[in-house]
């Protein structure tokens, strides 16, 4: 099982309500266990001896997410519920959830997350006008990754 992959199966079992969770692929099993506390655990997947994971060449380089102190008042950002492939619109040839300049109101849908094959909607916590599109449709992106900045 890749690293993409395993980071996706431990970011849906934390947000679903199981207690234990198994998999089983290519003669390796994975098992998944949330504690008493519902902390989600796992332990460490068997390694190949000639399996090395490095970085894609492809890959962006990661993002530092603004902090309250950081961010100015008055920028509002929307940012990802979870680690996945970023769609923006409901399908390839429908026009895309929203564009640059369009208001948003809280819990309207600006796209999807496809992890595992479940697409899950992003939704706004905040209201305001869209001011940048800072991913691209297609893109990986990791868990409270900035994907819109609203004024």
């Amino acid at each position: 099982m890749d690293t993409q992959a395993l980071k996706a199966l431990i970011d849906l079992f934390g947000r679903a309500p199981l207690r234990e969770l198994e998999i089983s692929e290519g003669g390796q099993t994975l098992k998944i266990t949330r504690s008493e506390q519902g902390a989600a655990s796992a332990p460490p997947a068997p390694s190949r001896p000639s399996a090395s994971v490095e970085p894609s060449a492809g890959a962006a380089p990661s993002t530092p997410i603004p902090t309250p102190s950081t961010q100015p008042q008055a920028e509002r950002v929307v940012t990802a519920p979870m680690y996945g492939t970023l769609h923006l619109s409901p399908s390839p040839d429908a026009p895309p959830f929203v564009a640059i300049g369009d208001t948003l109101s809280v819990g309207q849908q600006i796209g999807l997350i496809e992890a595992m094959k479940v697409f899950t909607p992003v939704k706004t916590e905040v209201a305001g006008r869209v001011e940048a599109i800072l991913v691209t449709d297609g893109s990986e992106v990791e868990a409270d990754q900035p994907l819109m900045r609203l004024s």
